[in-house]
């Protein structure tokens, strides 16, 4: 194990530990902030221009920040989003398109992630994810799996993607993240009180 791999187990549990603790009421509140600083202050300058984009996002687990506010407006603005899904460990995730009545079952590997049954992949042009912490050259602390590092890598490969995480205000480092070849930097960050590009 690198130097880098140990300080990223030590920051994971302490980040963890700190998102742990944060109440339902807590989660919700803090991500309705989040939401409205995504729709109102960067949604706009990102899909304007970008009006034919589709959109990745996902669904929180783990008191990450809730993206039902979200995912509530790309459906009201009719906006063309997808799911990431988990197929196998250590491999990209694939893409679900967003459909009515679509179901969701929790991923085998990772019990706790809903996962839209089938549908149809596709490749997004724009990723929104959750993170665990983050630092000010937009660098992202994971849950270690690397399924968005791997993911990230491969999609910027295909042409210029934009990719957003989701964040608590106090899941900004004011260190810089211990970084790896396979670590992929966030083109922004969206918190309650900021956005970081």
């Amino acid at each position: 194990m690198t130097l880098a791999d140990q300080k990223k187990q030590q920051l994971r549990k302490i980040f963890k530990e700190k998102r742990s603790v944060l109440t339902s009421k807590e989660v919700a509140e803090k991500s309705s902030q989040i939401s409205n600083n995504f729709i109102k202050n960067l949604l706009p300058k990102i899909y304007e221009k970008n009006f034919d984009k589709v959109f990745a996002i996902y669904l929180s687990s783990y008191q990450e920040v809730c993206t039902s506010e979200i995912i509530k407006y790309f459906i009201q603005n009719k906006i063309k989003f997808s799911y990431p899904k988990i197929t196998q460990v250590n491999h990209p995730l694939d893409f679900i398109l967003f459909e009515e009545n679509q179901k969701f079952l929790e991923n085998k590997f990772f019990p706790k992630i809903l996962e839209p049954i089938n549908g149809k992949i596709i490749i997004p042009d724009i990723v929104i994810l959750p993170l665990l912490a983050f630092d000010y050259k937009l660098s992202r602390l994971g849950m270690g799996g690397g399924f968005f590092d791997r993911t990230i890598e491969i999609l910027r490969n295909q042409g210029s993607k934009i990719i957003i995480g989701l964040a608590y205000d106090f899941q900004a480092l004011d260190s810089l993240l211990p970084i790896e070849k396979t670590d992929q930097r966030l083109d922004f960050v969206v918190t309650e009180g900021f956005i970081i590009s």
